[in-house]
């Protein structure tokens, strides 16, 4: 899910995949997603998924600047060998090893397709940049417009983001000691008047410069109903959406460790976790809105799909 900021221009990114990270991109005009710059995140220092650790500083990285109408053109007339040479082994001179989709790559950019690569070859384009491609089942994304706080949910802790693990990149910035399949919430301090990773400045209030764990689930030996997840906790959060007029982060779960999955609500001011729904057995909670207000009523939305669709756990 995307997050499109108050000026119309900056849209702050989930990126649902293994090796995936933080982007962001800033259009040249207000209200107009055809043309601007997309940007990649490096993470500092300090990474942590505990609630309660201290943030860990992001810097930007640009990947390319274009129009859709380029995009297409490019992606009309171009093969994906033209762009850059993947292999499975070594080749030497020229290539680049990065991790892209958990697995090990060399990859050579051809002369002249940095554009292309950019828009056309995102995740491998980035870590070939050195961003941080280390994050895993990064899913909704929202905004606290008053705090100037993103909220982005990381659906499970897992594979690239656990140092150790064939898919984790050491150095890279997303390492954390060991997996937390039950997930967490980070929250990202948005500011301006940022630069590049080449000094350039990057017209944006609304840029992440930090990520810290809000909120995160807890793995528990199954209890008697089945729950792999502590039930009185958060558990792969996938929908977010934050109501400005209740100061309240609401979290819907698609979650395989909760029997029955949730409707969250989290008031950012009193720190108090509720449970707002409980969803019929197997199924997700989806589809999720905060709406603040529509003629004098406030409205918070939530459907649930697949229900009696059990997952492995469930016997």
């Amino acid at each position: 899910l995307v997050q499109v900021m108050p000026d119309n221009r900056t849209v702050f990114m989930g990126d649902d995949a293994t090796n995936s990270g933080y982007f962001v991109f800033v259009a040249d005009n207000e209200k107009d997603l055809s043309s601007g710059t997309l940007y990649v995140a490096k993470v500092g220092a300090g990474f942590s998924i505990v609630p309660g650790d201290a943030a860990a500083a992001l810097t930007w990285i640009k990947l390319g600047s274009a129009s859709s109408a380029e995009i297409e053109n490019l992606a009309t007339t171009l093969k994906p060998a033209d762009i850059m040479t993947v292999s499975k082994t070594d080749l030497g001179a020229g290539y680049t090893k990065i991790v892209a989709n958990g697995k090990t790559e060399w990859i050579k950019l051809n002369s002249g397709m940095e554009k292309a690569a950019a828009f056309l070859e995102t995740h491998r384009y980035a870590a070939y940049k050195g961003a941080s491609l280390g994050f895993t089942k990064m899913e909704g994304t929202t905004v606290n417009i008053k705090d100037k706080i993103a909220y982005s949910a990381l659906q499970n802790v897992q594979a690239s983001m656990v140092a150790g693990d064939k898919a984790n990149v050491p150095g890279n910035g997303v390492s954390v000691p060991k997996a937390l399949k039950a997930g967490a919430v980070m929250a990202l301090n948005l500011k301006g008047g940022l630069k590049d990773d080449k000094g350039t400045a990057i017209h944006s209030e609304w840029r992440p410069v930090d990520t810290k764990a809000l909120l995160a689930g807890e793995d528990i030996t199954a209890d008697a109903l089945g729950n792999t997840a502590n039930p009185n906790k958060i558990a792969n959060p996938d929908n977010l959406k934050f109501s400005e007029k209740m100061r309240t982060l609401f979290i819907g779960e698609d979650s395989g460790q909760h029997v029955n999955n949730f409707l969250w609500a989290y008031n950012i001011d009193t720190k108090q976790l509720s449970r707002v729904m409980s969803i019929p057995a197997g199924g997700e909670s989806t589809g999720l809105h905060a709406v603040d207000e529509i003629n004098g009523w406030t409205y918070i939305m939530s459907n649930f799909q697949h229900a009696g669709d059990w997952g492995s756990i469930h016997n």
